[in-house]
């Protein structure tokens, strides 16, 4: 695989905006986008425990190069119809990037996303967006009914943080009952090169 431009612009916006941001980031020089749904956790436990706290949300990631991926924060900043925020991550090799922000990412088995956020607020983190996905299961080990594979649900949990705050929440995430089991889980922790809200709410 042969992988021309090796920074990620990971943005999470309000649900409905994904086209208007992928017709802004084609705009600018992007070859195109994925595109997927996700829900953003909320910062009170009164509005959680009510049903309200939850927003919907969609995440749209586009690999681009540097110049690229400014261009379009820019245009999407000076848009005014695109709520949300935009994350860009750098190369893995880049050694002067100033990384005082961290992405922790977190895929569990579905249904431990909200034990997971519950511990990283604990630990310091203001919220998360939480994403449904699809694990491949291996050969061996895997659930079958009537001979058929069950391929178990995940879910993706992405939190960006403070670097004197990350340590905390991994912490905090990693020890948690319900991830003791092996294979319930993966945590990886990335460089935030850049952070920009979009809109002007």
């Amino acid at each position: 695989m042969l992988v021309l431009e090796k920074n990620l612009l990971y943005s999470i916006v309000r649900y409905g905006d994904s086209g208007r941001f992928v017709e802004l980031a084609r705009s600018q020089g992007a070859g195109g986008a994925t595109v997927f749904l996700a829900k953003g956790t909320a910062s009170s436990a009164v509005l959680r425990a009510l049903g309200l706290g939850e927003k919907r949300r969609e995440v749209v990631l586009v690999l681009a190069g540097e110049e690229t991926a400014r261009s379009i924060i820019k245009a999407a900043q000076k848009d005014n119809r695109i709520e949300g925020v935009s994350i860009l991550i750098g190369n893995a090799g880049e050694e002067d990037m100033d990384t005082k922000l961290k992405m922790i990412t977190v895929i569990v088995n579905s249904g431990y996303a909200e034990d997971v956020m519950d511990a990283a607020r604990k630990a310091g983190a203001t919220g998360g967006t939480i994403t449904h996905a699809r694990g491949t299961a291996p050969n061996d080990g895997s659930e079958k009914f009537f001979g058929v594979t069950i391929v178990p649900e995940k879910e993706m949990i992405t939190i960006v943080a403070d670097q004197e705050k990350t340590k905390a929440i991994v912490q905090a995430i990693k020890t948690l009952p319900c991830l003791q089991t092996p294979g319930v889980g993966v945590l990886y922790v990335q460089d935030v090169k850049e952070f920009e809200n979009l809109g002007t709410k």
